[in-house]
């Protein structure tokens, strides 16, 4: 830990990690489920606020040339790499902040442009009281009125189980002889795995904790150090953010994860009765938290809500197919199992789909009589990862070469011949976004010398001299299949 660092970790870079639901393209979406008025414009500052190493932000700055995007960090390590690359691929409307939140002064917030967006990702449950402050009066002074925020983080009481393993692994990491976060913190996991073979009575059997002792090499080093050395560890309720934000006069919308914007797809039927009782906002928020077993938020608030017809503006959002799948559309996991369009709608959804980019109106009134409401079709269509939002439905050349040459930037920084940990997205100006990839699609997805093969058999020729050398069958197996099924994807995002 640094002395500079207000009690978090700096003395490691965080992963490069692409989140999908805090975009504005898929903030939309929840607006619009949630009946708001809300949607981006082709003219917008964004902020991210923690933004790490700045993959995100540059991924939005590639996708949407006529936006002004900034990145906003305390470590200089990570301002200066996001600086680099965004010099690097071209980005000419991409800036970069170091700013530490709890010191700077109200005319160093002036000097920041008004924001229509803001982008939080768990930065709020991992930092000091001085900096949660920082943060509320810097959404004060420089949201627009109108600008949306999305702020995902630990919450309770689904984290709190964890506090007790949060402990643990600082103790194990205390022990440590030496080391930066990383190395402490994998120092810590033997003693993890010793306890929780003894069956302590006290240490939750927590999601984390099977993942930390299961068989193999630990989930993302340095996430797990990011996660659980900073010493102010400290999950929330929902309320009580809310009450945080208040000064800067900001309304709750809802959930950035669609599904939790349904009852009826995560509450029993007598939850539900529960929970229509309850006043919206926070009483509701928290029947719902106390209903389903997850550890982490990711919500939604705008300054000065505006209600709207809901399923007038859930028909018009335009969604495009995400998957080579052709046989079926895949379920939707919830907390209640797995939910499913009926088989015959299911069919002619999918039908459309491969046609080209659908609004939501016009798939669930394919055949009269089987209508289905738009806010189950888009939560089960995007939820399962079938769909992602389009945009924009025409861009220029200029438009596309500018995504294109940020793809190519990333790949090579971050996808170390595709087997680099982390989430990934390759930059979409028809989305105003990235598409969700992993460290090989990107990887595959960039290189020129597979642009065009059509042909298996010169596919594969061309694809064993781009994999590590000590790449096995099995993997170029994988490499194969991959590239196979994802390239129609790319393809129709306008990526390669």
């Amino acid at each position: 830990m640094t002395s500079w660092s207000r009690g978090y970790v700096a003395d490691a870079p965080y992963t490069v990690s692409y989140h999908p639901t805090q975009v504005p393209s898929h903030m939309a979406l929840a607006a619009a489920i949630n009946g708001v008025d809300w949607q981006p414009r082709e003219r917008m500052t964004v902020a991210d606020i923690g933004c790490g190493r700045g993959y995100v932000i540059a991924a939005l700055a590639a996708s949407n040339p006529g936006w002004n995007c900034i990145g906003l960090d305390y470590n200089p390590g990570q301002i200066a790499e996001a600086m680099d690359f965004a010099e690097e691929a071209g980005l000419d409307n991409l800036g970069f902040v170091e700013a530490d939140l709890a010191a700077m002064s109200d005319s160093d917030m002036d000097s920041l442009p008004m924001l229509d967006v803001a982008m939080l990702h768990g930065v709020w449950t991992w930092v000091a009281d001085p900096v949660r402050a920082g943060i509320v009066r810097l959404l004060s002074r420089r949201l627009k009125p109108g600008g949306v925020v999305y702020i995902s983080y630990n919450s309770l009481p689904g984290f709190g189980q964890d506090a007790a393993l949060q402990r643990l692994l600082r103790l194990g990491a205390s022990l440590a002889p030496r080391g930066d976060s990383v190395e402490r913190v994998l120092h810590a996991l033997p003693l993890v795995k010793e306890l929780q073979a003894t069956n302590p009575k006290m240490l939750a059997n927590t999601y984390m904790l099977k993942r930390l002792v299961q068989e193999g090499p630990p989930p993302n080093p340095p996430y797990l150090a990011h996660e659980f050395m900073t010493e102010h560890w400290r999950p929330v309720f929902q309320a009580d953010l809310a009450e945080a934000l208040a000064p800067a006069r900001l309304d709750y919308i809802g959930s950035s994860t669609l599904v939790e914007n349904i009852p009826d797809m995560f509450l029993e039927p007598a939850q539900r009765a529960i929970w229509d009782r309850m006043p919206e906002g926070s009483p509701q928020e928290l029947v719902k938290d106390l209903c389903i077993e997850r550890p982490f938020r990711r919500d939604i608030y705008m300054r000065g809500m505006r209600k709207i017809d809901r399923r007038a503006a859930l028909d018009k959002i335009i969604v495009a197919l995400a998957t080579h799948e052709t046989e079926k559309l895949p379920g939707l996991p919830t907390s209640r199992g797995m939910a499913n369009l009926a088989p015959e709608v299911a069919n002619d959804v999918l039908a459309a789909l491969r046609q080209g980019p659908q609004r939501i109106g016009d798939l669930r009134r394919l055949t009269p009589g089987r209508s289905t409401t738009p806010e189950e079709l888009l939560v089960m269509l995007n939820g399962a990862g079938t769909v992602e939002p389009i945009w924009r439905t025409r861009v220029d050349a200029n438009a596309v070469a500018r995504a294109r040459r940020f793809n190519e930037r990333a790949a090579a920084h971050y996808a170390g011949q595709g087997t680099s940990e982390g989430q990934y997205g390759l930059a979409s100006p028809f989305m105003g976004a990235a598409l969700p990839v992993t460290s090989l699609e990107l990887y595959l997805a960039t290189r020129p010398e597979l642009q065009g093969v059509t042909d298996p058999t010169e596919a594969e020729a061309r694809l064993r001299p781009l994999l590590p050398p000590e790449a096995d069958e099995k993997a170029i197996a994988t490499a194969m299949k991959t590239l196979t099924d994802r390239l129609p994807v790319w393809q129709r995002f306008g990526v390669v």
